[in-house]
């Protein structure tokens, strides 16, 4: 019975191995595919759409948006696992194209051409006062509106998506005390491979 008992269990074995999906040729998703996507550029879009309804600390008169382009490298899209009998053995991700950060921002400097205030004269770092805006609770029929500095919003874990990377936030401005006019904010962000992007935009503040 013992040495039965003994057959069984290696020809279960078996069975399993055997239809373990083999990688590029048995999987049964072979759509899905991994990707790694790395931050290539970036432009900057002005809305008037984000002012609505942005808290009372932030002006009414600047809303933008990042946006961010990636450049996608295919990578493996089944990972080795440990087979009885069969050592090219792989496990397929199923779930769809799934993308994998390569690189995230880790920090953006935010330069004027003029003074900002009394305290920061022109070509002094402003980031403090641009804030990242978030989709907080939804409260009463209605999403309640988070702002998020910078220096906290990219020590967020960079994000995996599941289809084509498609990053994008808005930002909005809390001086709400700055002299009127016309600006030059020149923003620069730098990514974890220590690249640096950079990009001006006018605006002018009424």
């Amino acid at each position: 019975m013992k040495f039965f008992r003994v057959i069984e269990i290696f020809l279960f074995l078996f069975v399993v191995s055997l239809t373990t999906e083999r990688c590029g040729m048995n999987c049964k998703c072979p759509k899905s595919q991994s990707f790694e996507y790395s931050i290539s550029s970036f432009n900057i879009i002005q809305s008037d759409l984000i002012g609505i309804n942005v808290p009372p600390e932030c002006r009414k008169d600047f809303a933008i948006w990042f946006v961010f382009e990636t450049e996608n490298t295919a990578i493996a899209n089944c990972k080795s696992v440990n087979s009885l009998f069969m050592q090219s053995a792989c496990a397929c991700d199923c779930e769809g194209d799934i993308y994998y950060p390569k690189d995230k921002v880790v920090s953006i400097q935010v330069f004027s051409d003029k003074d900002f205030g009394e305290t920061h004269p022109a070509g002094s770092d402003i980031a403090e006062f641009f804030k990242i805006r978030e989709l907080g609770n939804y409260v009463q029929n209605q999403w309640q509106l988070t702002l998020v500095s910078f220096e906290s919003y990219f020590e967020y874990p960079a994000q995996t998506f599941s289809g084509n990377p498609h990053i994008k936030f808005p930002c909005v401005l809390t001086a709400t005390t700055i002299d009127a006019g016309e600006y030059e904010f020149t923003f620069v962000f730098k990514l974890s491979d220590e690249r640096t992007l950079e990009q001006s935009m006018k605006s002018v503040l009424e």
